[in-house]
Order: C-alpha cells, then sequence, then structure tokens
C-alpha cells in the first residue's frame, strides 16, 4: 500500500511540475493599458494628455522599463470607442505599471489587457479596468479569433505626447520596421502570415 501512495504521489508531482513548465511556456509576455478621453472635453482631454507625459518621464526616469507609448489615437479606432493612448510594457514591467495607472489615472478609464494569440478574448473576456469601464467593440473586425503568435510589444518611435492640432485631418505614422502594422498602414502586412 505504501509504494502504491508513493507511486501516486510522484505521478501527481510529474503532473504539477509539467503543469507548472507548460504555464511559463505560455505565460503572458506583453500587455497594453489604454487610457481613455473624449478629445471634444476640454478638461478630460488636459488630464489625458497632462497623465501621457507623466508616464512618458516615468519611462525616461528608467521606472518603466520595457515599456512603450503608442502614437495618441483620436476617435473611434479599432475596438476603442474613444480616443485613447497606448503603453505597452513586456510583462518584467507590468506591476510597476499597473502600480503606475492604479496610482495616477485621475478621472480617466484605462483598459489593460494581454497580448497573446487570442486577439479577441485579450479585449474582450480577458480585460481588466482601472476606473469605470468603457464599452469595447466586440464585432470589430480588426480583432482576430487567433493569430499564429502572440502580439509583439514593439518600441514605439517619439510620438508627439501632444494632441495633433488637425483632428480633423490626423496623419498617422507608420510603426518601426519589423513590428506588428497595427494600423494596416503596410498594405503587404498580413498578421496572420507574416513574421512580426
Amino acid at each position: 500500500m505504501q509504494k502504491l501512495l508513493i507511486s501516486v504521489a510522484v505521478v501527481l508531482a510529474v503532473a504539477a511540475a509539467a503543469t507548472a513548465q507548460s504555464f511559463y511556456e505560455e505565460e503572458i509576455g506583453a500587455w497594453h493599458f489604454h487610457t481613455y478621453f473624449f478629445e471634444v472635453n476640454p478638461s478630460k482631454t488636459a488630464e489625458a494628455i497632462a497623465f501621457r507625459k507623466a508616464t512618458r518621464q516615468m519611462i525616461n526616469d528608467g521606472n518603466l522599463p520595457e515599456c512603450s507609448l503608442n502614437q495618441i489615437a483620436i476617435g473611434w479606432d479599432g475596438p476603442h470607442p474613444v480616443s485613447q493612448w497606448e503603453l505597452c510594457c513586456n510583462k518584467t514591467s507590468y506591476a510597476a505599471a499597473h502600480s503606475w495607472h492604479t496610482q495616477n489615472h485621475g478621472n480617466l478609464s484605462v483598459l489593460i489587457h494581454p497580448l497573446t494569440i487570442y486577439d479577441q478574448e485579450d479585449h474582450m473576456s480577458r480585460t481588466s479596468w482601472i476606473g469605470k469601464e468603457v464599452v469595447i467593440d466586440a464585432e470589430c473586425p480588426c480583432l482576430y479569433p487567433e493569430l499564429p503568435q502572440p502580439r509583439p510589444c514593439p518600441v514605439y518611435p517619439e510620438y508627439s505626447d501632444d494632441l495633433p492640432e488637425d483632428l480633423e485631418n490626423i496623419q498617422y505614422e507608420k510603426p518601426i520596421p519589423g513590428t506588428e502594422d497595427y494600423r494596416g498602414l503596410n498594405k503587404d502586412f498580413d498578421i496572420l502570415k507574416d513574421k512580426y
């Protein structure tokens, strides 16, 4: 009986180790923090821009390593129904970024989601919020049921931390070559086939 119990314990230990190894192989590598604001509301816009500039300073001071700011998106952008700016962080900076947003978001809403191969789930059911929740467009064709690999956390160029002057005719910049083309500016890029 004792040998049977030892055998069962060994089998359970091996299974637990395999499960733990599987977790670490599939662990989420990067996260997005989307800070929402209404560009037609001057006080909300000023708050969002001030928070973004403070976040940039945190990055520059080394307090948010392996984090990068994407450019400001005005109006409806993919599944995001209002203006927003995005901070992308690798997993090593997730705790610092979460802490920073929790303590400094003010009256702004912040969507946090992982970057895995399950793009729709990442934006719909794997989310968390700091501040009030905002309705996300679940039917946006920009969300993929499954990607061939997790979305990366690219290093973005030094995008401006100020609102564009002409909100009617915004020219979005192309991403750094070799990173995912989120806005579809490179017509030759296919997220389901091309490496990024």
